[in-house]
């Protein structure tokens, strides 16, 4: 009898299963694959229609200045190169420039401490003279290279700083002196200065919000100390009017979305703000990830998450009033997103909380010069913010936090106008510097602005 072999064919059979589906996954992979690049190149296609860069050429070119226009820019590098510095010892004392302590808005300055601080400030009376000038200029355009993602565009950035604690001792320096009018120049100046660094890049954007938080500093110096006339106060409050920018947010998040598609697509350099993501690293765990369409998706992903976040940063007032506070359009991250999407993907609720925390800042101020005028005509100050209405105000602003009013209250020695902050818990108007404690430890403060007499 002859035996029949049936190892073989159950072999052939089983080699073939597995072929077929070998090949099926191959096919499956290249839809996917080609799918996923499709859908990408549609994505980009669509918002660059809109009108959004895309890329870092894109990007550069939408940070340029109108045709004809003046660039203020020309004043402050001029400005920056001039600044006189003081070696640590000389400027021991003075406030701002050296290591002097911070005056409280009411705290006079020290004989000696004062008369140095004017040295200090005639040494430098070009740098001034420059910062002054560009305040004329409505557009300004830094010499910066946005194409190029190394950190060479931001060594001016620490300058923009010292210059701003320049204007804030040339403040100070102006209070002690009881001179109004340089005061107001000085925080002129330095609302000019701020709304200078306008680069669509989220270091730029944070430098912007610390110097016009100097600013409002100021300003509280100023009408604790000096008594303004009705003039006066519209005029600052012109200027706080005029910094207004309601589309910054949006286009510091289109910005970052155009570094990150430059490290999406491997170009070589490298965000800034991301150092230290191991590059190499990266490129060599993308190689498979863009063989299998996964680089493409995970691109796609980031590029709608930031979309997310563009459209959620629009702060028009109607958007506000339909909202209920801004705070509550912070947009979820998405934890699922792919590799690079975590990687690069900026903090967006930290990112949103200053922001809204800028707009408080700037509503209280702008309040709290609308009760000085209050006061200068009544000779009082308000009972509430709703008797500044609609003489004063055309309403009482919302607090940008929780879309309530503003809170409001009248002290011993002055008054507080202030909003509920990030942790939308009213304080009480507890300042900043002058925090307290909650349950658990963690800081409790408001978004103050306060007046002493």
């Amino acid at each position: 009898m002859v035996q029949r072999n049936t190892g073989e064919p159950k072999r052939l059979k089983i080699r073939h299963i597995f072929l077929a589906l070998l090949l099926i996954l191959l096919v499956w992979l290249v839809f996917y694959r080609v799918t996923a690049h499709r859908d990408l190149r549609r994505r980009v296609g669509e918002l660059r229609a809109q009108g959004y860069p895309m890329n870092l050429e894109e990007l550069n070119r939408s940070y340029d200045l109108p045709a004809g226009a003046d660039n203020a820019a020309d004043f402050y590098v001029t400005a920056f190169s001039r600044y006189v510095e003081w070696d640590s010892e000389a400027r021991e004392g003075v406030p701002w420039v050296g290591k002097g302590k911070r005056l409280s808005r009411t705290e006079s300055l020290e004989v000696s401490i004062l008369e140095r601080s004017e040295r200090f400030l005639s040494d430098n009376s070009e740098t001034l003279s420059l910062l002054h000038e560009a305040v004329g200029s409505e557009h300004c355009r830094y010499p910066v290279d946005l194409t190029d993602t190394s950190d060479a565009n931001m060594e001016w950035l620490p300058r923009v700083r010292r210059s701003a604690f320049l204007l804030c001792l040339e403040a100070l320096v102006a209070c002690e002196r009881d001179d109004p009018n340089q005061a107001m120049r000085s925080i002129h100046a330095n609302l000019a200065l701020a709304r200078s660094v306008n680069a669509p890049i989220l270091i730029h954007r944070l430098v912007r919000i610390a110097v016009e938080a100097l600013a409002y500093g100021n300003i509280e110096r100023v009408l604790s100390r000096m008594s303004l006339g009705d003039e006066q106060l519209q005029t600052l409050s012109g200027w706080l009017a005029a910094d207004d920018d309601e589309a910054g947010c949006q286009q510091v998040f289109a910005g970052e979305r155009c570094f990150g598609l430059e490290a999406f697509r491997g170009s070589g350099g490298q965000h800034p703000a991301h150092e230290g993501t191991g590059g190499k690293v990266l490129r060599l765990i993308n190689i498979p990830r863009k063989l299998l369409g996964l680089h493409d998706r995970d691109m796609l992903g980031y590029i709608n998450q930031l979309q997310d976040c563009i459209e959620a940063a629009d702060f028009s007032a109607e958007n506000e009033m339909a909202g209920g506070g801004l705070i509550g359009r912070i947009p979820k991250e998405d934890k699922g997103g792919g590799l690079l999407t975590r990687l690069l993907s900026p903090a967006f609720t930290r990112i949103f909380q200053l922001e809204v925390r800028r707009i408080a800042g700037q509503r209280v101020a702008q309040t709290a010069l609308a009760v000085e005028r209050y006061r200068l005509a009544e000779g009082r100050v308000p009972r509430m913010l709703s008797d500044l209405v609609p003489v004063y105000l055309e309403a009482v602003p919302k607090d940008p936090f929780d879309g309530q009013d503003l809170r409001y209250d009248v002290l011993a020695s002055g008054y507080v106008v202030y909003s509920v902050g990030v942790d939308l818990s009213d304080d009480g108007g507890a300042e900043k510097d002058d925090r307290k404690r909650g349950g658990r430890g963690e800081a409790r403060w408001d978004v103050t602005f306060v007046v002493e007499r």
